[in-house]
């Protein structure tokens, strides 16, 4: 067993930080999509799994709140053109901002002792967060990109130490992850070619396989953390 409060929290925030160094890593074109649609994979199964029980457990409003935003994500990413593109993003980034505050709070309320396994996947659930805050912050600069990647990592140790009120916690969380759940599809849309006839059945199917994959890891970790 490991024990120590702060540890377990600071690796997670570093994990993120590697993926998105993984993400940046990857060459441009394919290998990317690839990358890209298995950190998507991994966080919309995330949303569905994880966001959106701890918005609605015990909060009966917190539907209402999680289908607003869903409502707002389809309004901002279908119909706003690219700045309503630019901000369904910046939702989806404020949207994983809190499920890492919320994070922190998890894990403080476990306390301190961590088996190797629960490590394990802990380290394996950051990862691919990182790459998606990379793929949904692809009109920033690079130092803008490291810069949000940090301070969204940041969070997590935060959420150990800082106690926020569940009737602010959860309408947040929840309309977020309605943004966020749209943000994602959107995303994931476009990596599948949806509207261009002339993609690729072979691209079409990679992506399918990375996305299954994604979604495959987020439910493996989820059961163990």
């Amino acid at each position: 067993m490991i024990n120590s409060p702060l540890l377990l929290p600071v690796v997670m925030a570093l994990a993120e930080l590697v993926g998105a160094a993984f993400y940046v890593a990857s060459p441009q074109g394919p290998t990317r999509n690839i990358v890209a649609c298995f950190g998507l994979g991994f966080a919309l199964c995330i949303v569905l799994i994880d966001v959106t029980p701890d918005a609605t457990e015990d909060y009966l409003a917190g539907w209402a709140f999680l289908a607003l935003g869903s409502a707002v994500g389809a309004v901002l990413m279908f119909k706003g053109g690219r700045l309503g593109a630019e901000a369904g993003n910046t939702g989806a980034i404020v949207g994983m901002g809190l499920h890492n505050i919320c994070e922190g709070i998890v894990l403080a309320a476990a306390g301190p002792a961590v088996s190797p396994l629960i490590f394990t996947a802990a380290v394996a659930h950051k990862l691919p967060e990182g790459m998606v805050v990379f793929s949904l912050a692809d009109r920033l600069p690079m130092a803008g990109r490291w810069l949000l990647a940090v301070g969204l990592s940041l969070l997590i140790p935060i959420g150990t130490v800082v106690d926020f009120p569940e009737e602010i916690k959860k309408p947040l969380l929840a309309f977020a992850a309605g943004v966020l759940a749209l943000a994602l599809t959107k995303a994931l849309s476009v990596m599948f070619g949806l509207g261009n006839p002339a993609a690729a059945a072979a691209d079409r199917r990679a992506v399918a396989g990375a996305v299954t994959g994604g979604a495959v890891v987020a439910g493996l970790t989820c059961l163990v953390i």
